[in-house]
C-alpha cells in the first residue's frame, strides 16, 4: 500500500513538473513573436527601421531611454500610456507633451513575455542581427513581368494548322477516288479543287463551330473582368502616394484599405484613417503642406492649435481660408530651409497658390451647395 502511494505521489509530481516545464517553455520572448506583434500593434505609427520619428517615436533604444525608471513602468506604459500619464509619470508626460497629445492605443492583454518579445525584435532590427539593418530603408520592388508570348507565334501556328488540314484533305480526296476506281474501274470520279474543300459544308461548319466557341469565350472572360480596372489611374484629388506609404515606410496595405479583409474591393480610406497618423506628420517629404492641408480642410482640423474646429460645416469660406492659409505660410517658413528667409509676400502667394488648389481638389461646382463642408465630395 506505501508503495502504491508512492508511486501515485510521484506520478502526480511528475505530471506537475511536466505542465510547469511546458508553460515556461510555451513562454518564451522571441524575437520572431515580437514582430508579428510589431506587425499587429506598433507598426502602424512606427517606423519599421527604428530609426525614424512618425506619429510615434523612433523606438531604437527605447530602453535605454526609460533606463532611470524600473523596467515595469515602460511595460505599464506599452500597456496602457494613459493611465500612467494620468498617474503623473514625468517620462510619460514628457512623450505625451513631444508629441502634441498623440493617443497611443492600449493593450491591457500583452503579457510580459509579449512586451519582452516586441522589445527583442526592436532591439535586433535597430541594431542591425535581426530584419531590416539599423538605417538601411528597404523599398518595395515590383515583380519582375514575365515576357508575353508573341500573338504572331499563334498566328503561324494556326497558319500551318490550316495548311495542314488542306494537305490532308487533298489525300483523303485521292484516296477516295483510287479506292472508287478499284471498285469500278469505269466510274467517273471528279477530284475536289482547293475551292470546293474550302467551300464544303464540313468546313464551313466547322468554321462557324469554332466563332460560336470563340464568341463564348471571350463573352464570358469579359463578363468575369467586370468591375476590375487594372491600371485605372484617374488625377486623385489628394496627390498620394503608394511608394511613400507603403514602399518607403512600409504600411500594411490592409492598415487603410480595411475593406481587402473582407471583400474583393479595397476601398478608399476614411479621412480619419489619414488623421491617425497626420495629426502629428504634419509636413509631407515631397508635397510640403500642399496636399496633407487637404485632409486637414475636408475633416475640419486645425493644425495650428492642434485640435478639430467646432461648428465647422457653418464655418464661412473667408474665414476657413484664412485658417489654413495662416497654417500654410507657418508650416512652411518652419519646415522648408529653401523659405526659411522668405519674405511675407512670398509666403502669401505659396498660401494663395496652395489653397486654390485645394478648394479646387475638395469642392465640387456641380452641386451648388452654400457651406464650405457641404460642397466637399
Amino acid at each position: 500500500m506505501i508503495i502504491r502511494n508512492l508511486a501515485s505521489f510521484g506520478r502526480s509530481l511528475l505530471l506537475v513538473f511536466l505542465m510547469a516545464y511546458g508553460t515556461t517553455s510555451m513562454a518564451q520572448v522571441s524575437a520572431d513573436a515580437g514582430k508579428t506583434l510589431f506587425r499587429n500593434y506598433c507598426a502602424s505609427c512606427h517606423d519599421k527601421g527604428m530609426q525614424k520619428n512618425m506619429t510615434g517615436p523612433a523606438l531604437a533604444g527605447v530602453q535605454e531611454r526609460w533606463a532611470d525608471y524600473p523596467e515595469s513602468d515602460l511595460y505599464a506604459w506599452i500597456r496602457n500610456s494613459q493611465a500612467l500619464i494620468a498617474s503623473g509619470h514625468p517620462r510619460a508626460t514628457e512623450l505625451w507633451e513631444t508629441y502634441n497629445g498623440v493617443i497611443m492605443t492600449a493593450y491591457p492583454n500583452l503579457t510580459d513575455d509579449d512586451i519582452g518579445s516586441l522589445l527583442e525584435y526592436i532591439n535586433g532590427v535597430a541594431n542591425g542581427t535581426y530584419g531590416v539593418k539599423a538605417g538601411v530603408v528597404v523599398v518595395a520592388e515590383d515583380e519582375e513581368e514575365e515576357e508575353a508570348t508573341s500573338p504572331w507565334l499563334y498566328v503561324g501556328l494556326l497558319g500551318l494548322l490550316a495548311i495542314l488540314a488542306l494537305v490532308l484533305a487533298r489525300v483523303i480526296g485521292n484516296l477516295n477516288v483510287i479506292a472508287t476506281k478499284k471498285e469500278n474501274p469505269d466510274a467517273i470520279v471528279e477530284r475536289k479543287s482547293i475551292l470546293d474543300i474550302l467551300t464544303s459544308k464540313g468546313l464551313i461548319g466547322f468554321v462557324l463551330f469554332a466563332f460560336v466557341l470563340l464568341g463564348g469565350y471571350t463573352t464570358v472572360n469579359n463578363a468575369v473582368s467586370l468591375g476590375r480596372q487594372q491600371g485605372y489611374a484617374p488625377e486623385q484629388p489628394i496627390k498620394f502616394s503608394h511608394e511613400t506609404h507603403a514602399g518607403l515606410n512600409k504600411i500594411e496595405c490592409q492598415y487603410c484599405h480595411d475593406g481587402a479583409r473582407r471583400s474583393k474591393h479595397s476601398v478608399i480610406p476614411a479621412t480619419n484613417t489619414c488623421m491617425n497618423c497626420h495629426k502629428a506628420i504634419n509636413y509631407g517629404s515631397e508635397y510640403g503642406t500642399a496636399e496633407i492641408t487637404k485632409i486637414y480642410a475636408s475633416v475640419g482640423y486645425d493644425p495650428i492649435k492642434g485640435k478639430y474646429i467646432e461648428n465647422y460645416e457653418n464655418m464661412p469660406e473667408d474665414s476657413i481660408s484664412m485658417l489654413y492659409k495662416d497654417w500654410i505660410k507657418k508650416a512652411n517658413a518652419e519646415n522648408d530651409e529653401e523659405l526659411e528667409n522668405a519674405t511675407d509676400e512670398q509666403l502669401r502667394r505659396i498660401a494663395d497658390k496652395q489653397f486654390e488648389a485645394l478648394k479646387a481638389s475638395l469642392t465640387n461646382e456641380v452641386k451648388n451647395r452654400d457651406t464650405w463642408s457641404n460642397r466637399m465630395d
